[in-house]
């Protein structure tokens, strides 16, 4: 049985794990939004591109959180063994 201080991080993990999912999930809807129903031209296409360029970058640092759970989770473990072991 996992320890309540490994249960915290492996439920907050799973929480962080899920709204970093609703964000990119958010995030990959916006796209369906441009067009040229409400703005045109150079101006338009250029914050599109620049939105763009910000939201890779943004889902690139989210991913980086969703791979690091592992290693969080492997940390309290670890903690928690040692602590056991003295």
């Amino acid at each position: 049985m996992a320890s309540s201080e490994v249960a915290q991080c492996q439920a907050d993990m799973a929480v962080t794990a899920k709204l970093v999912d609703d964000i990119l999930d958010a995030l990959s809807a916006v796209p369906a939004m441009f067009g040229d129903q409400t703005w045109q031209g150079p101006p338009a296409d250029e914050w599109a591109a620049d939105w763009s360029a910000r939201k890779n970058q943004l889902a690139t640092l989210l991913h980086a959180v969703l791979a690091e759970q592992p290693r969080l989770i492997a940390r309290a473990e670890e903690a928690e063994r040692r602590k056991l072991a003295s």
